[in-house]
């Protein structure tokens, strides 16, 4: 399936609207509205972990029950301290579990929502 890589758009939930870090979205619906779209678009969230405590929570406690209320299948968080460490979840029960953890300096292959091989480490400037 087509996918677009979009960052800081608006995402409509149940709750609210939210402005994830990243968002992999289907083409077909980034060729319909570049700046808005709903959780049934969305591929994968990404949260990039704030270094700030009250980011931290943020993104860490608050906005992934939000993701997984909408029914977002997919979400990574990129932790930057004290190494970029990404952390992937599928959704399970209506909550994230963590399936994969990869970390800075070792090359790992995520399965879904796409294969796709990273390191961390190339994921943040030096």
């Amino acid at each position: 399936m087509p996918a677009e890589v979009l960052e800081a758009v608006n995402l409509i939930l149940p709750d609210g609207l939210f402005i994830p870090d990243i968002v992999v979205v289907e083409a077909a619906a980034a060729a319909e509205n570049p700046v808005t779209y709903d959780a049934d678009d969305v591929l994968l969230v990404v949260e990039i972990v704030s270094p700030s405590s009250s980011g931290r929570r943020t993104d860490r406690l608050l906005k992934p029950p939000y993701y997984a209320e909408a029914g977002i299948e997919h979400l990574w968080r990129l932790e930057l301290e004290p190494v970029p460490t990404l952390v992937v979840c599928e959704l399970q029960d209506g909550r994230y579990v963590e399936r994969t953890v990869a970390e800075a300096g070792r090359t790992t292959l995520i399965e879904k929502p796409f294969p796709l091989e990273v390191d961390p480490a190339a994921l943040v400037s030096p």
